[in-house]
């Protein structure tokens, strides 16, 4: 056989957030994201107030203010409350049984949070939204004809008119995306409940997806740690009955049985991996830079069990991703044409309007509101750990550090490329997940368990506060 990834102890672990050495850090860090949030909230409202069309109700967010309670309230509670005893027994528990809790606490957190909306409002139509993929669902007669044509009715044009072209997650999307729910509908699960269930089930694999990656990269304490993070992500508000949830629960999970094939030497779960990452390209073209999590996967791996040692496994993966290409194309749809007309129809709409100046900055804000202000202190002590590396050695804070740190990268790649103008608490959930793998870098128990709560009741707030929904 051949050696596993090796895991080297950790040394020289930084400061915790209640050290003092950290404590003023860690606050500048929030405070500084509580502030950028409140700018995005006063500048949006006076670009409403002068009209200018960046079709936000309550900005930075794609929301309505929107006080108000449901029977997932008091189930929330009950959530924190069971991830707050996970956390405490997470150093005991045997691996399997806590990555199963975290799932089913996962699974609990999605649908407390739904219900407090309500199961109509909540859940059922969320997706029967007319700008929705279910929208355009009895168009497809058949899926080889629907990919053949996809590309042509993406943007408006002489022969492609506000009634023929796709609607609008339709057409923002490559077209794996909607013809999950149509073969959801074929197998007799048609509508709202069946499409939102689908989201949710697949949006939890990001809870198992993250830690099962950060074991496989050499970092097993750090990955016990962020579980009961992950079971209680709050940008869960947003992934809920979101086909953008589904889309990070794939990318995660593609990235965790990648890890674990290249750590292990399994040809099968590096296929496995490689076909969920190509799926993934297939759902939404912005997740072409979820690669940048995949290449310090590979460096991580190739660290610890040597180039040659790993090259094997992630070509295997490689070709998972290969596969899909291949078919999507031989079947007639081109993901290079696709996204060309796509950025067509992207400044067709609401983008021309929105002016880059405000929304640099302010997809920053929208991004911090769904992963809560202390994914800014989870960056900002990535940061501080790559930075220190080469005093410390490799540890696992700089396995963790890495990811998150490339998970940031994604979004601010994303953010300066103009094509993510608003809605990043949204479409940024798939690069949030890696990010938010920085709260793992957390040690104290009482520290954690404060960050848990403060992470908790932040999604609590504002999904209280708010309607979210499309």
């Amino acid at each position: 056989m051949r050696p596993a990834v090796r895991r080297e102890p950790v040394q020289h672990a930084l400061p915790d957030l209640a050290t003092p050495g950290w404590r003023w850090p860690a606050l500048v860090a929030v405070v500084g994201a509580l502030v950028l949030i409140r700018l995005s909230m006063l500048v949006g409202q006076d670009l409403n107030a002068r009209g200018l069309p960046i079709v936000l109700p309550y900005p930075p967010l794609l929301a309505f203010w929107h006080p108000h309670t449901g029977v997932g309230t008091p189930l929330t509670v009950l959530c924190l409350l069971l991830g707050l005893l996970l956390q405490r027994r997470a150093p005991r528990l045997r691996w399997s049984h806590l990555l199963l809790a975290g799932w089913l606490l996962a699974l609990a957190w999605m649908v407390s949070l739904v219900m407090i909306d309500g199961l109509t409002k909540g859940w059922t139509t969320v997706l029967t939204n007319p700008n929705e993929y279910l929208h355009d669902l009895p168009r497809i007669g058949s899926p080889f004809e629907f990919l053949r044509t996809f590309t042509d009715y993406i943007a408006f044009s002489p022969t492609v008119d506000g009634d023929t072209a796709w609607t609008t997650h339709v057409a923002a999307h490559p077209p794996l995306a909607t013809l999950l729910f149509w073969a959801l509908a074929a197998v007799g699960l048609p509508g709202g409940f069946w499409a939102g269930l689908l989201c949710i089930l697949v949006s939890s694999a990001a809870a198992v997806g993250l830690p099962v990656a950060l074991r496989e990269l050499g970092a097993p304490d750090a990955a016990r740690r962020v579980v009961p993070f992950a079971a209680l992500m709050p940008g869960a508000v947003w992934m809920a009955v979101s086909a953008d949830g589904l889309f990070a629960g794939v990318a995660a999970a593609g990235l965790a049985l990648a890890c674990r094939g290249a750590n292990r030497h399994r040809w099968g779960s590096s296929l496995a991996g490689g076909l969920l990452l190509g799926a993934a390209l297939y759902l939404n073209y912005g997740l072409v830079l979820f690669g940048l999590v995949v290449l310090a996967a590979v460096v991580v791996t190739a660290r610890g069990g040597g180039l040659r040692a790993v090259l094997r496994p992630w070509l295997v993966s490689t070709g998972g991703v290969a596969l899909v290409a291949a078919v999507h194309f031989a079947l007639g749809f081109n993901w290079f044409v696709g996204l060309a007309r796509l950025r067509v129809r992207y400044y067709q709409q609401t983008a021309s309007d929105r002016p880059y100046s405000y929304f640099v900055w302010a997809n920053l804000a929208a991004w911090l509101v769904a992963w809560s202000p202390l994914l800014a202190y989870g960056v900002v002590r990535a940061v501080a750990v790559l930075l220190r590396s080469r005093r410390t050695g490799w540890t696992q804070d700089v396995v963790v550090a890495l990811v998150a740190a490339t998970g940031t990268a994604a979004a601010l790649v994303a953010d300066l490329s103009a094509m993510s103008k608003a809605e990043t608490e949204r479409i940024w959930l798939a690069f949030g997940v890696p990010a938010y793998a920085a709260l793992a870098l957390l040690r104290s128990r009482w520290g954690a368990a404060l960050a848990l709560v403060l992470v908790a009741g932040w999604a609590v707030m504002v999904n209280s506060l708010l309607d979210t929904g499309w």
